[in-house]
């Protein structure tokens, strides 16, 4: 029976070799994967493959897909003024787009610094679902400030995508401050009917007090730390004298000791003041 004999120095002198040939392969292989990495990454940073006529427009999408990690399904819910295409934008994702490396809690953060986002909840459902629900700030008045018109919510956070001319039907407010004390003032004058119907907008003076213009052009200056008594005052005398239907141009109630009428500049008695007790 032949017998094979293997001289261990004539094995050792090619397997030496082989295993420096390896070892080169890869370190070149590596260095070549590595500057393909970086070139790529360049491209994708610098949008190129974002131009739809680049003819490798949507690989990075396209691969993330073959590997389950593109965003496939996305669903948007809880949106009334604003559009999808806003949403995806702030967190940089785009239908089909890669989803390698995102954070659902960064882009939480990221949506809920928008100013028309009150809260935002995401979910990703592996491998390639994405889930989105909004919670949209809502328009509550129009503020004018310096001649410009910003439509606000009720905590008076401003919501810049809004145009004012779109919202002709909410209450108005003016004045530094207004914005902030809007939502308490509207609380109180919803809770009479009479004058809610008449009221066309309200000024703040001195961020300390408000002034209201009714429909008709009649302005009421409201006490500066009382404004539920001072509604009281001015409906009770709605009630008794129908102030709102007379020559009246102003009525004064920040003092609570009196109420001053002051009649309409075209009237007879254009400079007098008068001074009506509201002592019961």
């Amino acid at each position: 029976m032949p017998r094979v004999t293997v001289d261990k120095h004539t094995e050792r002198g090619p397997r030496r070799g082989v295993e420096r040939l390896a070892i080169r392969f890869a370190a070149r292989a590596g260095a070549t994967g590595f500057l393909a990495l970086t070139i790529a990454y360049g491209v994708m940073a610098g949008g190129h493959l974002d131009d739809p006529r680049n003819p490798f427009y949507g690989l990075p999408g396209q691969i993330a897909g073959f590997f389950g990690y593109a965003a496939q399904e996305i669903h948007i819910s809880g949106l009334e003024r604003q559009r999808p295409e806003t949403v995806l934008k702030a967190i940089g994702v785009t239908p089909d787009g890669p989803l390698f490396g995102f954070n659902p809690q960064r882009a939480k953060k990221l949506l809920e610094h928008i100013d028309w986002v009150e809260h935002a909840t995401l979910r990703r459902v592996h491998p390639n679902r994405l889930e989105i629900e909004l919670v949209e700030r809502v328009p509550f008045a129009v503020w004018q400030r310096d001649g410009a018109r910003y439509v606000i919510d009720s905590t008076g956070s401003a919501l810049s995508t809004l145009d004012a001319q779109d919202f002709g039907d909410l209450f108005m407010v003016t004045g530094e401050g207004a914005q902030a004390a809007a939502f308490d003032l509207v609380n109180h004058i919803e809770g009479h009917a009479a004058l809610k119907s008449r009221v066309r907008a309200a000024a703040r003076v001195g961020q300390r007090r408000w002034t209201l213009y009714l429909d008709n052009g009649l302005r009421i200056a409201l006490a500066e730390n009382d404004i539920a008594g001072s509604l009281v005052r001015l409906m009770d005398l709605v009630t008794r004298e129908n102030v709102f239907e007379r020559a009246v141009g102003m009525i004064d109630l920040r003092s609570p000791e009196r109420t001053v009428f002051m009649p309409l500049p075209d009237s007879e008695n254009d400079k007098t003041v008068q001074v009506s007790s509201v002592a019961e």
